[in-house]
């Protein structure tokens, strides 16, 4: 009511004083007044103007005394400015912080599943511990039962006792004729109470030890047990670190015969072969004799040469030039290790860093069994969260921590990695991105695992799906 009021009030009051100004220039026109020195048109022009003002004037007086707002709104523009910035720049950091919170939230959760799956662990354990005390508590019993038959025994002890001493009576009644040998008799008896009192004693030890003994046989029994599964997996550990070290031989052979030639000196230009590149890959079977096995040596280096052309593009080739340059003792070895009829995966890898254009390429031959690594449908690693709780980012970092762990167990499993970007495998781009997509639609925690589709050889690539289960049950499956 008062905003009605106070535009009621500013229009009655512009117009009093336009007509006020109106007369008073008509009446200044009319009696052709001056001021200033002015022609009396100008002064009407003047008044006018005066009068313009002293509306605008009034208008804003009158507003700013009857309506605070206004004067706050008018005179504090800039500090309202000031202050709506400063709320927005809060408001700024406090999503940052909702963002940083929701990030700490998911982590929460992914440790709290952990503890679930630690504590299901725990559970288990203390199953198997209450299935022990309950066969201990059987073993009890049973001891329980023999020293009940241990008591029915003594009493048939204390019985003939009984009788021992009737015939003590009958003894006494005797003992003017045989009082010397009745003294013996009672000594004889003091010593035999002695004795029953000593193995009562040692029966109870005895047992006691039996009991400790088969305690300790029992733990000695799973102890033993678990030592022949780590015996076990020492020796496969064993067996492989045997592989490894004479393969390190070799190449610390190799390295140390090339050793003269791999000191090529700083040189400048352009590297278009690194060291360690493969230049050939190939993998070789049923090879029985040398004469096959020479001829799998030589196609492996021709084709390694033509690669070295294309990468190096050496200047002035002669079709005669070799280009490829290997050591006999290589080849040699090389010769005699594919030639006992066994797949082997042989790779031709360059010795060092080569510049554009040089015709002189040292290269390595690398050879290992070609035997299946993985079989089909085997899950290399496994990583659980909830993907409602992520952002695409947040997830796809989480899948390249999966791929990373897939890729070292595959390396260390026995496939050969690329010696330069040192990966095994790869995947493709949009069918994790459609991956990721699709796994948004799930809510709560899901398990990821990698898994193989097809069997994995020592010559590689390492392929992988990526399954994802929840509560056991497979809801997505990439590819």
């Amino acid at each position: 009511m008062a905003g009605y009021v106070l535009v009621l009030a500013v229009i009655v009051l512009g117009g009093a004083i336009a007509t006020v100004g109106d007369r008073l220039g008509s009446k200044v026109g009319k009696a052709r007044l001056s001021l200033f020195n002015l022609r009396p048109r100008q002064t009407a022009v003047l008044i006018t103007i005066l009068t313009g003002s002293l509306i605008s004037a009034s208008t804003l007086a009158l507003l700013f005394a009857l309506s605070r707002e206004l004067q706050d709104g008018l005179l504090r523009i800039g500090t309202i400015r000031k202050q709506q910035q400063a709320a927005e720049r809060e408001l700024a950091e406090t999503r940052a912080q909702k963002e940083a919170i929701e990030a700490e939230l998911a982590q929460s959760q992914v440790e709290l599943a952990n503890v679930r799956e630690r504590l299901g662990q725990t559970n288990q354990i203390l199953e198997q511990a209450v299935n022990r005390q309950t066969l201990t508590e059987a073993e009890l019993n049973q001891l329980q039962n023999r020293y009940t038959t241990a008591q029915a025994e003594l009493k048939q002890f204390e019985a003939q006792g009984a009788q021992l001493r009737q015939e003590i009576q009958r003894l006494q009644q005797e003992r003017d004729t045989i009082q010397g040998r009745l003294r013996d008799v009672a000594g004889q008896k003091v010593a035999l109470e002695n004795a029953i009192r000593t193995a009562q004693e040692r029966l109870a030890e005895v047992e006691s030890q039996k009991n400790s003994l088969q305690a300790e046989i029992d733990r000695i029994q799973d102890q033993l047990a678990v030592a022949n599964q780590q015996q076990q997996v020492l020796r496969d550990q064993q067996r492989t670190l045997q592989q490894e070290i004479a393969a390190l031989e070799a190449s610390r052979q190799r390295l140390e015969e090339n050793v003269n030639i791999l000191l090529l000196g700083l040189r400048r230009g352009t590297v278009s072969i690194r060291t360690g590149q493969v230049l050939a890959s190939a993998v070789i079977q049923n090879v029985s004799d040398r004469d096959q096995a020479t001829k799998a040596i030589e196609q492996l280096l021709r084709e390694a040469r033509r690669n070295a052309i294309v990468l190096n593009n050496p200047q002035n080739l002669r079709p005669t030039d070799q280009v490829i340059q290997v050591t006999a003792a290589d080849i040699n070895r090389l010769r005699a290790q594919i030639s006992d009829g066994q797949p082997y995966v042989v790779r031709i890898l360059a010795a060092a860093n080569y510049l554009q254009g040089e015709s002189n390429i040292l290269v390595i031959p690398q050879v290992a069994r070609n035997q299946e690594v993985f079989r089909e449908g085997e899950n290399l690693a496994t990583i659980s969260f909830d993907p409602s709780q992520m952002t695409d980012e947040q997830i796809f970092q989480r899948l390249d921590q999966l791929f990373t762990v897939s890729n070292q167990r595959a390396i260390s499993s026995g496939v050969l990695p690329d010696p330069v970007t040192g990966s095994v495998g790869s995947f493709r781009q949009i069918e994790l991105v459609k991956f990721i997509l699709d796994l948004k639609d799930y809510q709560g925690t899901v398990d990821i695992s990698a898994v193989t589709p097809t069997p994995v050889y020592t010559a590689g690539p390492l392929t992988l799906s990526l399954v994802a289960r929840q509560n056991q049950r497979v809801i997505l499956r990439s590819g």
